[in-house]
């Protein structure tokens, strides 16, 4: 034993330290990751297009809260009136057939965001905590088994 108790107390006080340190900056990349304000700002794209796909999904379930739309046509008077003609010439769908493709659809992009999330904050949280994604996945196997 070369080492004094003065000594393993210093090295104890220093990596008591360090750990504090290393939990600080823990604390605030965990901020970070959860503060949309910086994710905005470091990922624009992504969030641009988060945006967008939320208003997608906002004005589908809205238009199909709605009903069908009407189609109008066009009088030689110049007066818009619903012309029945018309509407059976096109393809409106009935509202039952429109409700259940619009809540196929949306469950496909549902789908597809919620895939885009779950990779962008795996990504985020191995930058954070490394080695997550391994755990991550060995995790997500597992299941898969059962």
């Amino acid at each position: 034993m070369g080492e004094t108790t003065n000594q393993i107390e210093w090295e104890i006080a220093q990596k008591r330290s360090e750990l504090s340190d290393d939990l600080i900056e823990l604390k605030q990349r965990a901020k970070a990751a959860v503060d949309w304000r910086s994710q905005v700002e470091e990922r624009p794209g992504t969030m641009l297009a988060v945006a967008f796909a939320g208003g997608i999904i906002l004005s589908a379930m809205f238009s199909a809260l709605r009903g069908p739309a009407k189609v109008y046509a066009q009088r030689p008077s110049g007066n818009a009136v619903e012309h029945d003609s018309l509407i059976s010439k096109t393809s409106v769908r009935s509202p039952s057939k429109l409700a259940t493709a619009t809540r196929k659809n949306l469950n496909a992009l549902g789908g597809a965001l919620l895939g885009i999330v779950a990779t962008r904050t795996t990504s985020i949280l191995e930058g954070i905590l490394p080695g997550f994604q391994r755990e991550f996945e060995r995790a997500r196997d597992s299941q898969g088994q059962i």
